[in-house]
């Protein structure tokens, strides 16, 4: 019985073995793990030593290392550490799923108090203005509507042919001011008219530099569509990103020249689109891939 436990704590440790050695091959320490997992770093040295005893609880025992594995993308592991760690223990799931639900969020109802404050002082400036101003508008509605004599300058003592002649030379000036008017549309129209071609010419200039940019540019696009991934990328001799893409998120890297590196810790889970076009990523768990400027895609491994 003590041999078979033995042998048991043994294939634990060489798991636990695996998973640290993957993690050091990409340059990650615990810190680094347990801020991105949110897993306490003494149950990730416990899950790397393999003492499944450290850990509180079985169910939380199963949680991190799935967890774990899923970070690193070793779940192909998951099975040996099942067969370890057996659901044998009765645990209520309103508890565990208590200790991990995120604090409730109250709403607040937005006070719109100020609403009715601004559209009291407009009424009250309206009417203020309306008072002050009464005895000017009293004046024009008693103001008589002398038409003929406002307009024309025609007298009230006028006679019919005054009246007539006046009502001539009014239709004459209307004519007059139309014709003015229209000989100033047609110069103003001809003076906007090269502004318009040049802002024309402008706007296919720019279009031509964006297209020339965008030909000059080189797009790397990687989306994890089925897990998350861990991922780093260097541009030349230059890191620009390092991390873990979560579930349906994209990453976009930009060059001009040269090369862009990447290394994926679960290539499986994620879809990569390099200068516009889907590439087929390399079987395997761990790899490195590069993205060359003249559209070619080498494993580096």
């Amino acid at each position: 019985m003590a041999k078979d436990k033995d042998l048991k704590s043994k294939s634990i440790s060489e798991l636990g073995d695996i998973l640290r050695r993957t993690r050091e091959e990409r340059g990650l320490s615990l810190d680094d793990v347990a801020k991105d997992t949110k897993i306490p770093r003494s149950h990730l040295l416990a899950i790397e030593s393999g003492e499944m005893d450290r850990l509180p609880g079985r169910i939380f025992a199963r949680f991190f290392i799935k967890e774990y594995l899923s970070y690193l993308g070793l779940s192909e592991l998951w099975s040996q550490y099942d067969s370890f760690l057996p659901m044998d223990e009765q645990v209520e799931i309103s508890s565990v799923l208590g200790t991990y639900s995120p604090p409730p969020k109250g709403f607040k109802a937005t006070s719109r108090w100020w609403i009715y404050a601004v559209l009291i002082l407009l009424l009250g400036a309206s009417g203020s203005l309306l008072y002050l101003r009464r005895e000017h508008v009293i004046d024009i509605i008693k103001q008589p509507r002398n038409v003929v004599s406002v307009e024309t300058g025609v007298g009230a003592d006028a006679s019919p042919e005054d009246i007539l002649a006046v009502i001539n030379g009014f239709e004459d000036n209307q004519e007059q001011s139309i014709i003015v008017e229209r000989q100033d549309e047609d110069v103003s129209l001809q003076a906007t008219l090269p502004h318009v071609e040049g802002g024309e010419a402008m706007k296919a200039q720019e279009k031509e530099k964006e297209e020339t940019a965008k030909e000059i540019s080189k797009i790397l696009e990687i989306k994890a569509s089925r897990g998350r991934c861990w991922v780093r990328v260097s541009r030349g001799d230059e890191k620009i990103y390092e991390g873990t893409l979560q579930l349906n998120e994209t990453k976009t890297f930009e060059t001009t020249g040269e090369p862009i590196k990447v290394r994926f810790g679960n290539v499986a889970a994620v879809d990569v689109t390099w200068m516009g076009t889907k590439v087929e990523m390399p079987r395997g768990s761990v790899v490195t891939v590069l993205y060359q400027a003249d559209g070619k895609v080498v494993k580096a491994d």
